[in-house]
């Protein structure tokens, strides 16, 4: 039997290395053979931005960068859509601290899908990451890039992987930023992974925890939330959000060869002053859990939480970006919102 554990957003924010916080010394997790996590933030080695709106709240010093703990992991997504904030060269530098470390990373490349692979106890898995497109994304000037969220492509790719694999696993940087219900499109997507033989779905990026459910004979959570992370530094934070917006979840699943043996979701909630996220056991964070799994697939009420939470979200964001710089603001939304994001806003 192979323990694994996932973790959502790994985001390293300036405020560590002003605080001269590791991060990665404090976390308990459960125990494990492996562990993996979204690696959120590029941390560049002297790089320009590649787009001005990046901020400066979301880096930390390369060299104080390679000083850290990393090794808390072993293997790193960089498929999200902040990978590319500072170019190919900036995601190289994140990889070469990596590979120094001997944590492996995935997600990231010129192939279709570069995927992590390994074997413990004579189990093997393969896990393959994507994220949806946008500004991040390959392009045939950009050959090298986060892998993509192509539904078609990935269902071939699980069949694919099947055939040599005990377990390919789905670790996914998709969903609805701060709405804790999962995109219904997305639910779709999670079960026909399961059906063409995936083990597990496990999602990140809303930076909020959402539900999870068994679909057939695998587990599919929604989304992890933020795992380390310091959600008061982000552009567009909202105060009043309340407290569910510092839950996370690190999900362990025990695997044999044929079949996953068992799961169980670890709750974490941020602590704002020492600013790590600290294991806790709560009947205020279980009943907002069993709460929030209720509305999985429910289009209904993921519209009415959009309009709830997202649109305010993005009106303070487009504030910070317009008095930062109003030209280049009014630019960047000219080029890359679209009418399914406004659709999306206004709950249609």
């Amino acid at each position: 039997m192979v323990n694994i554990n996932f973790v959502g957003d790994v985001a390293l924010f300036k405020v560590f290395e002003e605080k001269g916080i590791d991060p990665f010394n404090k976390v308990t997790l459960p125990q494990s053979d492996y562990n993996i996590g979204n690696f959120e933030f590029v941390i560049p080695n002297n790089r320009e931005k590649c787009f001005f709106d990046v901020s400066n709240n979301y880096k930390i010093d390369y060299g104080y960068f390679k000083q850290l703990n990393l090794n808390v992991f072993n293997a790193f997504s960089l498929a999200n859509n902040h990978c590319m904030d500072y170019g190919v060269d900036g995601a190289k530098d994140v990889i070469a601290v990596l590979n120094e470390k001997g944590i492996a990373n995935f997600g990231f490349g010129s192939k279709e899908f570069n995927l992590l692979k390994f074997t413990i106890e004579e189990i093997s898995f393969a896990v393959l990451t994507f994220v949806k497109k946008g500004r991040w994304s390959r392009s045939n000037q950009q050959l090298i890039g986060p892998d993509s969220y192509e539904v078609d492509s990935i269902i071939s790719e699980i069949k694919s992987l099947k055939q040599s694999f005990d377990h390919v696993i789905v670790f996914p940087h998709w969903g609805t930023e701060l709405v804790d219900v999962p995109d219904p499109k997305d639910v779709v997507a999670a079960r026909s992974f399961v059906d063409a033989g995936a083990s597990a779905v496990i999602g990140h990026h809303p930076h909020i925890i959402q539900g999870i459910e068994k679909y057939n004979s695998a587990v599919i959570a929604y989304s992890l939330g933020s795992f380390i992370y310091a959600p008061e530094y982000e552009l567009g934070y909202n105060v009043e959000q309340g407290m569910e917006r510092d839950y996370s979840i690190c999900l362990n699943i025990s695997f044999m060869k044929d079949r996953i043996h068992d799961c169980s979701a670890h709750f974490y909630q941020y602590n704002k002053k020492l600013f790590f996220p600290e294991n806790k056991k709560s009947e205020v964070v279980l009943h907002y859990f069993k709460e929030i799994s209720k509305h999985i697939g429910d289009n209904k009420y993921y519209k009415s939480r959009i309009r709830q939470i997202l649109l305010k979200r993005e009106l303070i964001s487009f504030y910070k970006r317009f008095k930062k710089n109003p030209f280049q603001a009014v630019l960047h939304y000219i080029k890359y919102l679209k009418i399914g994001h406004l659709k999306k806003l206004i709950g249609k």
